[in-house]
């Protein structure tokens, strides 16, 4: 049941389920292997914050992570890491910036291309796309309410 906008005449209703507010971080770092580590650490925390589930928090992190390692391994600089949360929405963005460096013809195959596999099987949504300085990949996640918002 939708929530009547303040001002708009209406008796207030009220939903089964409360709107969250919209949460959103930006975080920037080198494109460095050891910054992976460093952004998934610092999302778990955050996410932690925002009350999610121990299950939705360890999926995110695998999609940060290997996203992350993506912008590291396929761009290089620096790489942009968002994460919003709106509802029952949770959308993690990687973007890296400056121009992709070449891929190495010594890559193991059994060693490398999982990652964008993996994202696709944990997020229901995923786009890749050029953009003017790099690359960037936006997850989509649906989160369940924590159970403090199933609460009536």
């Amino acid at each position: 049941m939708p929530v009547a906008a303040p001002g708009s005449g209406r008796g207030c209703l009220h939903s089964a389920f409360p709107a969250r507010s919209v949460r959103r971080i930006t975080l920037r770092a080198p494109a460095q292997p050891e910054s992976v580590g460093q952004l998934r650490k610092r999302v778990s925390v955050i996410l932690s914050g925002w009350l999610l589930g121990t299950d939705e928090t360890q999926a995110a992190e695998l999609v940060v992570s290997e996203l992350l390692t993506n912008a590291v391994e396929h761009g290089h600089d620096e790489m942009t890491l968002g994460v919003t949360l709106s509802g029952s929405a949770l959308e993690i963005t990687v973007a890296d910036h400056g121009p992709a460096t070449e891929p190495g013809s010594s890559s193991d195959p059994d060693e490398h291309g999982r990652g964008l596999a993996i994202v696709a099987a944990i997020a229901q949504d995923l786009s890749i796309d050029k953009t003017p300085g790099g690359w960037r990949a936006v997850a989509g996640m649906v989160i369940q309410p924590a159970m403090s918002d199933r609460a009536a």
